[in-house]
């Protein structure tokens, strides 16, 4: 995919926003929701790691990581960004760069997430799915957080908010929502060959804006053959129609490689212990979204039509010998979503999702004819609607009661309905919360692609198969302590049924099946205290259990923490920490009878981060900010799967600069 338009694209950007009379205006930056977000002042110190659990009024709790926590947090990645979100967990190879292959690069949510090929977890940006279209799971590298003004993690799925998944993470991206100019870069080096670059221009003048995005990352990794790279470009153009409407293009582009490391061979490792050292896996992506959204008094919405052309190669015939794997997907549709205010204190939310997956898919072994699956489709309409009411009672205690259901047709596995009921209720400085709904997730293209290309046995059973499903029920309260103190309480279970897998003979011939069920169910905790305007603190403690036991990357314990801190003038420290108990790993194989015997032992992870803000340029009218990181102070030895070592102690320096 040439890059040579985004280097024209950048060049006409950078010189817009230098000659642009705006460059003299205040400058913001904002993310595409409702509330515009403007650029952090350097003397505010901002919570660490992660936003409590914020509840709507339909009793969905979403957890955020804001672009201010990413800084912090010296994210080089998706994975990164997310490792310290109380309730997930990561596996990952490379120190930039996440394998899209077997386990290494992945994202957890209270123990789903965990199945291949396939996935119960949908990744999305800006609330469309950017995803593999062939094997219906998440590909990291495809997910940049240069792009994010903000990740949201939606750890079970309410149906009016996302069809088709039984959780979800969402990249909101950047725009800038007053007048003005942005105009930022960021540099940085560190162990490993580690470097990372980044551009970001923006503007707003008038009826239109634009915020433009560039950015390279990549590492030659701790251990021989980890190596990782990652390209991302991003574009979005606004124009304010009238008052009320709005219209937006956004087109973003990732192209990424991560290698394989291998197993650690030891003198204990199984003799003919096939290693995969070398092999490579390769993403690039095209997502193209238009928008058109509506604000009135009684009504708001929108319409968003979105392309996303993808595709991700797994090349591994001259290292392991195993068949190359090459992947092309189209992921299509148009999604509209409207918000109705008739009465007082009531709302109906309605809308509908229409959703086209189209791909092919290649397998050519190191010798002999290459096998092919495809051009397939397959589509999904899931209309939904729901209600709202909100009752204030005499003592000041507001009521929220809810309930909605989302209908789904699909091409090719039925249709069935997902329904979902919810009360909030807050009396002064607390904010209760309970949601009881369906989740539902239905086997995408790699059904039909295993049976052709993987296991010809299989034959046509796939056709047979039905969603996955699982009850999915939530007990929250969110406590104010003080000013600035704040804790959240929330206990979950996720009921999973008809989760699809391959019956092995006897008796012969192979097939898929709806068999597997699943239970999780925990506990999270988590606060934030801002004792003075110089410190904030972030803490959280996640329980989990699971049913069976042997559920991977669900660790029955794990305690994260962060901290802020402006120690003198000009001067910030950001340390985050984050123990996991020992945990069953590696991705769960949809075969009958194999279960996951390999694990890895507790861990403790420690990070910091140094930063000295400056003014600089004719009277001080720009910004600078340099910063020491490191990660893994006490240079502990962990795998995220046996064989695979995480680096020790590493670090790394930058500069960023805003005009």
């Amino acid at each position: 995919m040439t890059k040579r338009p985004f280097s024209c694209c950048l060049a006409l950007l950078s010189a817009a926003a230098l000659l642009s009379p705006a460059a003299r205006a205040q400058t913001s930056a904002a993310h595409s929701g409702d509330s515009p977000v403007t650029l952090p002042s350097f003397e505010v110190v901002g919570t660490p790691v992660a936003g409590l659990p914020a509840v709507d009024d339909y009793a969905e709790a979403t957890t955020t990581v804001s672009a201010t926590q990413l800084r912090d947090l010296n994210a080089l990645d998706f994975a990164s960004a997310l490792r310290r979100t109380p309730g997930v967990t990561i596996s990952r190879y490379n120190q930039v760069g996440a394998f899209g292959g077997d386990s290494g690069g992945a994202v957890f949510v209270r123990g789903l997430g965990v199945s291949r090929p396939g996935g119960e977890i949908k990744t999305l940006v800006d609330g469309v799915p950017k995803l593999n279209g062939i094997f219906n799971h998440p590909l990291l590298d495809l997910m940049s957080i240069d792009l994010a003004a903000r990740i949201d993690v939606h750890a079970r799925a309410t149906p009016l908010e996302f069809g088709n998944t039984f959780a979800a993470i969402n990249i909101i991206t950047p725009r800038v929502e007053q007048p003005g100019t942005i105009l930022r870069t960021d540099v940085a080096a560190g162990s490993f060959g580690t470097a990372v670059e980044r551009l970001d221009v923006g503007a707003k003048e008038g009826a239109f804006d634009y915020y433009f995005n560039q950015s390279y990352r990549r590492s030659d990794g701790a251990r021989p053959d980890s190596n990782g790279s990652m390209e991302n470009y991003f574009l979005r153009l606004g124009w304010t129609l009238s008052p009320a409407w709005n219209l937006s293009y956004e087109v973003n582009h990732t192209h990424n490689n991560a290698t394989d490391p291998g197993i650690v061979i030891t003198p204990q490792s199984p003799v003919g212990l096939l290693s995969t050292r070398g092999d490579t896996y390769s993403t690039a992506d095209w997502l193209h979204l238009a928008a058109l959204t509506w604000h009135y008094t009684r009504a708001d919405g929108s319409i968003r039509a979105y392309l996303n052309d993808g595709e991700g190669d797994w090349l591994r015939r001259l290292s392991s010998r195993n068949p190359d794997s090459l992947n092309n997907w189209r992921l299509s549709g148009v999604r509209w979503r409207e918000t109705l205010h008739l009465w007082e204190g009531g709302e109906i939310l309605t809308g509908a999702d229409l959703d086209y997956d189209r791909g092919t898919s290649t397998s050519v072994p190191p010798a002999g004819a290459p096998a092919v699956f495809g051009p397939a489709t397959l589509r999904i309409f899931s209309p939904y609607a729901g209600v709202s009411q909100t009752v204030t009672l005499d003592d000041g205690v507001k009521l929220t009661p809810s309930l909605g259901a989302r209908f789904y047709d699909h091409s090719q596995f039925g249709s069935l309905w997902a329904p979902q009921a919810g009360l909030t209720l807050t009396s002064g400085a607390t904010q209760w919360h309970a949601g009881a709904s369906r989740a539902v997730n239905f086997p995408g293209l790699e059904v039909e692609a295993f049976s052709q290309i993987i296991i010809p046995a299989l034959g046509q059973s796939w056709q047979t198969l039905k969603p996955e499903k699982a009850n999915q029920y939530e007990l929250g309260v969110r406590q104010t302590l003080a000013p600035g103190t704040e804790v959240a309480v929330t206990v979950f279970r996720n009921d999973a049924r008809d989760s699809y897998l391959i019956q092995l003979p006897p008796p012969p011939p192979p097939q898929f099946v709806n068999f597997a069920s699943y239970q999780t169910e925990g506990i999270e905790v988590t606060a934030e205290t801002a004792p003075t305007k110089e410190i904030a603190v972030f803490a959280g403690v996640s329980l989990l259990r699971t049913t069976p036991g042997d559920v991977p990357y669900a660790p029955r314990s794990t305690l994260t923490g962060g901290l802020n801190w402006q120690f003198a003038p000009g001067w910030f420290a950001s340390v985050d920490g984050s123990y996991a108990s020992a945990m069953h790993v590696l991705t769960e194989a949809r075969f009958s009878g194999v279960g996951n015997p390999d694990t890895v032992g507790a861990h403790f992870l420690l990070n910091a981060r140094l930063a000295r803000r400056f003014a600089w340029g004719p009277v001080g009218a720009h910004r600078a900010e340099a910063y020491l990181a490191g990660e893994n102070l006490t240079d502990r030895r962990f795998s995220y799967q046996p064989g695979y070592p995480i680096p020790g102690i590493n670090g790394m320096l930058g500069l960023r600069l805003d005009w």
